[in-house]
């Protein structure tokens, strides 16, 4: 028999109730959760991206309102003046494009002669002995094989020609892609439109759908001024950090010399606001560009770097810094987030992660039952 001392004392294992329908029920609701976010992404995607940018907007209307500027006519000078510019910038940015795909096959004919091997005895390069090497390996390939095929008695050659290319294929399935973009673009400037000229309608119906009691109402208030709040700062964050990488990737590229500076300098500080992708796109197009002009690898990996290094500051020092003073929400929760939103909407999944964890955080901090899961989200005391 175990003795008495045996029997009283405490067990090492924490002891708790575990009900495993309702894990298993809160699994297969989010899995069917993320399938929903996923199947609804036509409809979703246009409308948080609206919400965004119209938050962002809207203390100008607000401003103009102060004026004794109608709130109608303020949001819809401010989003006329906003589609002309994003007009002037695409045309800017087409012509470019359009420069930009004509000098790739002379930056890939600079490429390899850099990557060229020129030593005394005029041997020739790396790339071309990889070429004639694969070109030998692949005639002796097919030479065997026909032997094969014609030593055997009663055996027909076969040979598979691919369709050639179907031009009006590749037309209409872009034209379709084109109209599908301009459909979104339009749904969203319709709703930018619509959210700036309600103003605060659906904050004060919220309020008074959330229940009769004044500490329900109470408790909604915040929530919304809360988000607004962490929403504004964000935002903020984002243009002084396009700002400084604007402004550095400028000021560098004028430095060294590269044409058009100050479009590139722009079009880094518009891209900075995409996370990983857009500077991954900067980089690969500075590159190319680089590589054109200065004609030596060299010179185009060093203007790509100098474009890593302004985006490596602003992406690992500044905006952790500037986010740290302005935001509760842990930093491993923001690179996660990023991950998930970006698989399962694509680049604007990459925009409009931060203020969707945001609003997240802020709703779980206010919600009894949810406050475990905000603090989870939150930052830890290395981070203060």
């Amino acid at each position: 028999m175990p003795s008495d001392s045996q029997e009283s004392s405490p067990s090492s294992a924490v002891a708790g109730p575990i009900d495993v329908r309702s894990t298993a029920l809160a699994l297969l609701a989010l899995f069917a959760t993320i399938l929903m976010l996923q199947w609804t992404q036509a409809v979703l995607v246009p409308l948080v991206f609206s919400i965004l940018v119209s938050y962002s907007l809207d203390p100008i209307v607000s401003a103009l309102e102060r004026l004794k500027v109608p709130r109608w006519l303020g949001a819809t000078l401010l989003v006329m003046l906003f589609i002309g510019l994003l007009g002037y910038g695409s045309y800017t940015l087409r012509d470019q494009a359009m420069v930009l795909l004509d000098k790739i096959p002379q930056a890939v004919q600079t490429l390899r002669h850099s990557m060229q091997v020129k030593p005394a005895d005029s041997r020739e390069g790396v790339i071309k002995k990889v070429q004639e090497a694969a070109e030998k390996i692949q005639e002796a390939t097919k030479s065997a094989d026909d032997n094969a095929t014609s030593s055997k008695p009663g055996v027909m050659k076969v040979e598979i020609v691919e369709p050639g290319l179907k031009l009006g294929e590749y037309v209409w399935w872009g034209s379709l892609g084109v109209l599908a973009f301009l459909a979104q673009l339009a749904t969203v400037v319709m709703l930018v439109l619509l959210f700036l000229v309600s103003g605060d309608t659906y904050k004060r119906k919220l309020v008074k759908i959330t229940g009769p009691t004044l500490s329900e109402k109470k408790v909604t208030v915040q929530i919304l001024d809360d988000i607004n709040m962490q929403i504004r700062r964000h935002l903020f964050v984002l243009v002084i950090s396009g700002v400084f990488v604007g402004l550095a990737t400028w000021g560098a590229f004028l430095w060294i010399g590269l044409e058009q500076a100050a479009l590139w300098g722009l079009i880094a500080g518009v891209a900075s606001t995409v996370p990983y992708l857009g500077p991954a796109v900067v980089f690969a197009a500075t590159t190319i560009v680089a590589l054109v002009q200065f004609g030596t690898i060299t010179m185009g990996l060093g203007v790509g770097a100098a474009s890593l290094l302004i985006t490596g500051i602003q992406g690992n020092w500044l905006t952790p810094w500037l986010t740290s003073r302005t935001s509760s929400i842990n930093a491993v929760v923001v690179f996660i987030g990023l991950l998930f939103w970006g698989w399962l909407w694509g680049p604007i999944g990459l925009i409009v992660a931060t203020p969707i964890l945001i609003i997240i955080k802020v709703c779980c901090d206010h919600v009894e039952n949810l406050t475990s899961l905000g603090e989870l989200m939150g930052k830890g005391s290395y981070e203060d």
